[in-house]
Formats: structure tokens, C-alpha cells, sequence
């Protein structure tokens, strides 16, 4: 309840603040079009400069066009280092001087994590993050909470090390918790490294691999007799990503394709394919947004033989099919394939801007949407069909954030015409892709 509460209050206090920082972008209207002098930068404290320089197409030498710079600060925005970014000119003879005025987020946060999900419930506890680890955009957090389940986190992210954004990622995660929709004691360990790169601008492509133990206090739950399984797994993607805003999108695509394979001539359980097509939409409606998302997930192999059964799909909840609990549904939402569609309408209360507290600073928006989802879970093809499809849909406030997008306090209502409130982190499209969610 104090979290509700929590949320609340900071939503309140945001609509009725009504303010966001200004990028000073009107004012360079002026000086479209001249010959750009020199480029300085102010507020940089601990950011290596070619963090910030390697983001701008606007360069010296070059006439200053509104359009690019305009993206350069959003790229800048887009690195979740700055709580604020603005430009100014001056003129220098015929010419003007760019100058970049950011404020850096803090270098490293301790603070009280949570998180939430439909199979757990509540954990919270310890955490501490960098955005910005030796000043080059290198993100790391790691946290231990404790509750619903008990759950420890290392995460490394570096962005761009060589290349076109040629990016390294590292997340090791080890859970206790009791599986109570596959009815046994779960402790699970997820070791999944991972190097991605560009396509030109707005492509992408990934590789990686994952080893996952799950090892259950109960028989029959693993492939392995020995009640312990290990699933390595290569992953392979391809996307495109066109948005114009990472953490608060108003126009643009994020697509992926992703190829994930387990066994044949790789060591350990489990010998199956899986398949996730991920589209959404964000879809500029005047100064509001229409977001439209679908998620198709297809498995191969046999659930209990070749697929274990801790890795099929369940729908239901704030993060697959608001309106549900995700244990409400049953059988009747579950298999080793899924559908999920995603309709919502958003609006903008407050532009994301900046909150200083303490000397600290951080970027902090508010939103409000309506919503619908829907959704379908199967093994056999005789089982896609519209009986089986569930819908739900409903009203919530979000609340953007630096580094987890957005903590959403959702109103939602499913078929049976019960009123759920829900409060989760992360998107609903991305909390979707989570293995538990």
C-alpha cells in the first residue's frame, strides 16, 4: 500500500508541477543555417567527452541545422546519463558556437529495489546502480531482494566499445522461489552474455548464449531424473529500431526477430527451438500516442520430454493480459506457444524533465493510458482458436523514470468482469518478454 501511495503522490505533485526542462532549441532557430564554429560542452563532470561528442552529427565546419541537432540531444537523452540536456549559440563573426549544457544523473545510487510480478508477488531490497560506470555510458546494477522470492542480480551493459555501437552485455541471476503454477520448489542460476551491433541506423542484430540451472525440490518437474537441469542456449536476432525517444517513444517502430536453439550438438537438457517475433508501433495521434504491439512466441519439442515444463507460457496479470490474475486462468491460458496483443492509448501529463533533490538530479516524467490486451496460449494446432482467446483491458498512470522506462499503476478488467489493480515495472511490451513476469 505504501508503494500506491508512494506513486501517487510523486504523479500528483508531477501534474501539478507542470514543468520540464526547455532544450533551448527555439532559440537557435536564429542561427540555422551558419556555419558552426566550435562545439563546448558545460555541466560534465565525470562523462569522458567522446561519450558526448561521438552521439552528435552537428559538427564544426558544418551549417547548423535545428533537425540534427535536434536529434543529437535526443540521442543524448537517449544514454540515460543526463537528467537535462539544452543547447545554446552565440554568434562568433559570420559563424555561431554550439554549447551542450547537460547535468549527470548521479554516478552510482544505493537505494531500496522492488520488484513485482504475478507468480511472486512483492520483493524488495539492497540495491546499488552506475548509469555511467568510469564516465563511459557503462551501466551496472546488482541488487538482492528478498520476499515473494529471493532473487540476486549482477547486470553490465556497455553500450558502444568499438564499431557501429558494437555493444557488450552480461546479466547473472540466481532465484528461490516456489513455482506454484508448475507446483514445485524452484532455484533457478541464468548466466546469458551477449554482443550486439547496429545496422546502419536503425538496425540491429545480436548474439549470445544462455545457461540456465533449474534445479526443483520435487520430482517430475525437470527433464533430468536427477531433479536438476541445465539449458544452454544460443540466441541470435535481428531488428529495427526507428523511435524517437528510448525512454517515453511518440513515433517510430522496435521490431525484433529472435532464434533461440537448446541441445542438438550443445551439452545438457532440453532439445528445442524458439522463435519470438516482437512488433510494436508507436503512432504520433496529435501530442498523444497510439501504440500498437504483438508478441508471437512458437516452441518446438514436447513439454515434460524435450521442453520442460517451466518454460512454457502462462498468460494472465499486469505483464501478459491486464484484467487477470495470472493464476486465474489456468489450463485454460497455457502452452508452449503464445499470442499477445497490446492496444494503448497514451497522454502525456508531463513531459519527462528534470527533478533535483539533495543536489542529486534525475529525469522524471508522468503519462496516463487506456489499454487493451489480449491473448492466447497453445501446444496444438487444434487449440488456436478464438474460444480459447482472452481479453482484458483497462486505465493506468505511468510514472517515467531514469534506467527501468516507466513503473506503471494500472485499473484493469478482464471477461469476468472483475476490477484488478495492478502495479508493475517496465513497460508492459518488455515485461512480456521476461521469463518470469
Amino acid at each position: 500500500m505504501n508503494r500506491l501511495i508512494f506513486t501517487i503522490a510523486v504523479s500528483l505533485y508531477l501534474w501539478a508541477a507542470n514543468l520540464w526542462a526547455a532544450d533551448g532549441l527555439h532559440e537557435m532557430a536564429r542561427f540555422e543555417g551558419k556555419t558552426v564554429t566550435r562545439i563546448s560542452i558545460e555541466g560534465r563532470r565525470f562523462t569522458r567527452e567522446f561519450i558526448i561528442y561521438r552521439e552528435l552529427q552537428t559538427a564544426p565546419g558544418r551549417p547548423l541545422g535545428l533537425a540534427e541537432l535536434r536529434a543529437d540531444l535526443q540521442r543524448l537523452k537517449n544514454l540515460d546519463i543526463f537528467s537535462s540536456v539544452a543547447a545554446t549559440g552565440v554568434e562568433d563573426g559570420g559563424g555561431v558556437i554550439v554549447t551542450l549544457r547537460v547535468r549527470e544523473m548521479p554516478f552510482a545510487v544505493p537505494y531500496i529495489s522492488y520488484e513485482v510480478n504475478d507468480q511472486d508477488g512483492l520483493s524488495l531490497g539492497p540495491a546499488i546502480r552506475s548509469v555511467n560506470m568510469m564516465g563511459r555510458d557503462i551501466f551496472v546494477a546488482g541488487f538482492a531482494l528478498f520476499g515473494g522470492s529471493t532473487r540476486y542480480l549482477l547486470s553490465v551493459r556497455d553500450p558502444w566499445v568499438a564499431a557501429n555501437h558494437l555493444s557488450l552485455g552480461l546479466d547473472l541471476v540466481r532465484i528461490e522461489r516456489y513455482n506454484e503454477l508448475d507446483g514445485f520448489g524452484q532455484t533457478s542460476f541464468e548466466l546469458s552474455p551477449r554482443l550486439r551491433t547496429y545496422l546502419g541506423q536503425r538496425g540491429r542484430a545480436g548474439v549470445g548464449m544462455t545457461f540456465l540451472r533449474v534445479s526443483s525440490e520435487e520430482s517430475g518437474h525437470t527433464l533430468s531424473p536427477s531433479g536438476k537441469d541445465d539449458i544452454f542456449r544460443l540466441v541470435g536476432s535481428v531488428g529495427y529500431d526507428s523511435r524517437d525517444s528510448w525512454s517515453d517513444p511518440h513515433r517510430g517502430w522496435k521490431n525484433q526477430l529472435e532464434a533461440i536453439k537448446s541441445g542438438g550438438l550443445l551439452p545438457g537438457n532440453g532439445d528445442f527451438w524458439t522463435a519470438n517475433l516482437d512488433l510494436r508501433r508507436y503512432q504520433p495521434v496529435g501530442s498523444h500516442t497510439l501504440v500498437l504491439a504483438g508478441l508471437l512466441s512458437l516452441q518446438t519439442g514436447t513439454v515434460g520430454k524435450s521442453l520442460p515444463e517451466y518454460l512454457d507460457f502462462h498468460l494472465g496479470g499486469t505483464n501478459t493480459i491486464r484484467g487477470y490474475g495470472v493464476k486465474t486462468l489456468g489450463g485454460e491460458a497455457q502452452g508452449k506457444h503464445q499470442l499477445l496483443t497490446t492496444l494503448e492509448y497514451r497522454v502525456t501529463l508531463v513531459r519527462p524533465h528534470e527533478i533535483v533533490f539533495l543536489g542529486q538530479a534525475a529525469g522524471v516524467g508522468l503519462s496516463w493510458a487506456v489499454f487493451t490486451d489480449s491473448g492466447i496460449a497453445w501446444d496444438r494446432s487444434d487449440e488456436f482458436s478464438r474460444g480459447r482467446v482472452k481479453a482484458g483491458f483497462g486505465i493506468g498512470l505511468r510514472l517515467l523514470l531514469p534506467a527501468v522506462e516507466m513503473t506503471r499503476l494500472d485499473l484493469a478488467r478482464g471477461e469476468d468482469g472483475t476490477w484488478r489493480i495492478a502495479f508493475a515495472t517496465l513497460s508492459k511490451m518488455d515485461a512480456q518478454r521476461l521469463w518470469l513476469r
